[in-house]
């Protein structure tokens, strides 16, 4: 039997997972912290840092491994994992930079396909910020980190920063850290996300994806990462057309070659690529050298493929066209009362009870004692299927509903679609 390592502990692992479990292979789990969802279905799991390869279980009849986080990729990972024998639905530490680095990301679209660039600077000092502000009102400036270090990294005028002096802070605190501010000018529009498998050269487009970043309904309050997310039964969204879809693809296939002629590596795995539609048409918000997270949940959940099979043909650069059922999701991330502040309900349990339809895909959680317990962070994906986002969404809401706990959830993903 067909035996795969999966790396990692959120809900884009479980997904991972379990797709891999219903492809019939045996899978071996290492985690940082236990995820009661992976564990129950891995034949095998180790708990460990994700950062150390003196921490990896035996790679002894380890057939190939998924790396889901990026973190590990940055330290190079996939490169370790390479070397002893265990290829990776995973790129090296070189084209993983796409991910890990604005600064690559930008700089190699400018020499591929700058039209989908957004304006945008890299400041090594607060007295350079100013230049940036002549280009770009401030109110519509966004400043990220060079590096991995989480949604929390990215913040935006009147989101985060409300004055000038914390703007010129948190420019200061990132040239300190990394050396480096990255600058951008918030984009407006429909925001859509694409899933692409690469075989080192070629690439398959998983079906689109439109994710929910802004904490409270509305699209309110800070961006934390996704609180959920929706895909159509179609595969496609109603607001991206046949043009815009074009553009993203073409977008894709210029970024890969680009990443080749920047990194001096093939690019082999998953590449994330969030969109914007905008007025001057279609802009990269951001690449992630790894599946999105909930869009994993997403795609991998209707896919009709043995993701196995997947898997094998990237590795051996024959990269095959997976097929998916013709169903919607709606994917509803559970959080803690109080996320994402300084008052965030940690430690409380939190139980799914019988009668649940939708599947439960489990995030940051701790289990002690036999219970489920709240972090600091995004606890669990409810994934509702239907053959309409409409229907998908009703099952998913009702579903959440039955979570019990000091949590909340947005009321709105996937409405008025």
């Amino acid at each position: 039997m067909t035996r795969v390592l999966v790396i990692g502990n959120g809900a884009r692992e479980h997904a991972i997972a379990l797709a891999l479990h219903r492809s019939g292979v045996e899978v071996i789990a290492h985690m940082d912290e236990l995820n009661p969802g992976i564990s129950e279905i891995a034949a095998e799991t180790t708990i460990g840092s994700i950062l150390s390869e003196r921490k990896l279980p035996k790679l002894t009849g380890i057939d190939y491994a998924v790396i889901g986080p990026e973190a590990p990729l940055k330290r190079g990972m996939s490169d370790f994992l390479g070397r002893q024998g265990v290829p990776c639905i995973a790129p090296g530490k070189a084209a993983s930079k796409i991910g890990t680095s604005k600064v690559f990301a930008r700089r190699m679209l400018d020499d591929v396909y700058p039209s989908a660039n957004p304006r945008y600077a890299f400041v090594r000092s607060v007295r350079e910020l100013g230049a940036f502000e002549k280009k770009v009102v401030v109110e519509n400036i966004v400043v990220k980190p060079d590096g991995v270090i989480g949604a929390k990294g990215v913040k935006a005028i009147g989101h985060h920063l409300n004055t000038q002096a914390e703007l010129e802070k948190y420019v200061a605190d990132l040239v300190g850290t990394h050396g480096v501010a990255v600058l951008e000018e918030k984009l407006q529009g429909f925001e859509f996300s694409i899933e692409a498998i690469v075989d080192g050269s070629r690439f398959e487009a998983m079906p689109l994806v439109r994710d929910y970043k802004h904490v409270y309904d509305d699209d309110e309050g800070p961006e934390m990462g996704s609180m959920g997310s929706y895909s159509q039964e179609t595969h496609g969204l109603s607001s991206v057309e046949d043009d815009d879809m074009q553009s993203a693809l073409a977008i894709i296939k210029a970024a890969i070659k680009g990443i080749y002629e920047h990194s001096g590596s093939k690019y082999k795995g998953v590449l994330h690529t969030e969109f914007m539609k905008t007025t001057e048409g279609i802009k990269v918000v951001e690449f992630n050298a790894r599946f999105g997270d909930p869009e994993a949940v997403n795609v991998l959940s209707i896919l009709s493929s043995s993701f196995d099979e997947v898997c094998q043909s990237i590795i051996d650069g024959k990269l095959i066209a997976p097929t998916y059922e013709n169903s919607a999701t709606v994917c509803i991330y559970i959080v803690p009362e109080g996320f994402p502040g300084e008052d965030v309900v940690r430690d409380w349990p939190i139980e799914v009870p019988p009668g649940i339809t939708s599947d439960v895909y489990y995030g940051s959680v701790i289990e002690k004692e036999g219970k489920m317990l709240t972090t600091d962070n995004r606890t669990l994906c409810i994934l509702g299927k239907g053959k309409t986002v409409e229907e998908a969404r009703e099952s998913a809401y009702a579903d959440a509903a039955k979570i019990q706990g000091r949590i909340r959830y947005r009321k709105d993903i996937g409405k008025n679609v």
